[in-house]
């Protein structure tokens, strides 16, 4: 009779796993995809180690210990926006955060159910009429719940992370393509969370997101105590540095409508224009 032992295999350490994994997720990004990153002329597939850093806002000796198996205290923040930098899927991330933490990832910011109801096909044709402009719904507290398909050629990051807040003050990326982030972007954004929750104090979406910013950009914690207030950005202009457009700055102006049967909601349009 052959012999069909299966000889034991230990388990190998969690930091060993991670490391693998991370290396496998780093080569197979297409760095055409994220602004900022060489994508001609490379020796080896995705993103470099020192190009991951960069978009993790950490050192690229770091990502090195990382990748090597060495042990470390992962914060929420930082396996957050290694996943969005890696174009992890919902499996992955939560893999990342029990290999990196050892315990689940919180969940990412859920939509309101009244926006995710409103959303009907009637919604979703209106969004297709604005072609070729990208278009989008998100609910009271920044979360995309509807977009039509340039909106997600412009912005392919809206899968890994759907708050579009979020995305602008706790990924270091968005600070690429966001021009002059500071003042035309992070300023009136925050702005505008102070009027939302002025009009829904108690929201708790709306409340956890001004907490995740404050706490997790420091830039945006100094602008915060400006107190200024803004309503919405109808109407404005500003610049956009995307992969999809090559690097070139492309200024859009904003168009914001709200439906009446969903004055919370934000059905937002942008049309490139040279003003």
């Amino acid at each position: 009779m052959p012999n069909t032992h299966i000889p034991h295999r230990a388990p190998r350490a969690p930091e060993l796993e991670l490391a693998d994994l991370l290396t496998t997720w780093r080569e197979r990004v297409d760095p055409r995809r994220i602004h900022g990153v060489r994508s001609t002329n490379r020796r080896s597939p995705g993103l470099t180690k020192a190009e991951v850093a960069k978009l993790t806002g950490v050192s690229a000796k770091w990502i090195g210990l990382l990748e090597n198996g060495h042990v470390a205290k992962f914060s929420d923040q930082f396996l957050e926006r290694l996943a969005l930098t890696l174009r992890l899927d919902a499996s992955e991330r939560l893999t990342l955060f029990l290999l990196g933490s050892g315990k689940p990832p919180v969940p990412m910011s859920i939509p309101s159910e009244d926006a995710v109801s409103a959303v009907d096909k009637p919604l979703r044709e209106f969004l297709d009429a604005q072609l070729p402009n990208p278009a989008y719904v998100s609910d009271v507290a920044w979360n995309i719940v509807a977009h039509n398909q340039p909106q997600i050629d412009w912005f392919p990051w809206i899968p890994y992370e759907p708050n579009l807040m979020r995305w602008a003050f706790l990924y270091p990326e968005a600070r690429e393509q966001l021009v002059n982030w500071a003042d035309d972007w992070a300023r009136p954004f925050l702005a505008q969370i102070r009027v939302a929750l002025a009009k829904n104090p108690d929201e708790l979406g709306l409340l956890k997101l001004r907490d995740d910013i404050l706490e997790g950009n420091e830039d945006a914690a100094r602008i915060w105590a400006d107190h200024e207030a803004l309503e919405h950005p109808d109407g404005h202009v500003r610049r956009f540095r995307l992969p999809y457009h090559e690097g070139a700055v492309v200024p859009v102006r904003i168009m914001a409508l709200a439906p009446l049967r969903a004055p919370n909601m934000r059905v937002i349009t942008l049309v490139p224009t040279t003003g």
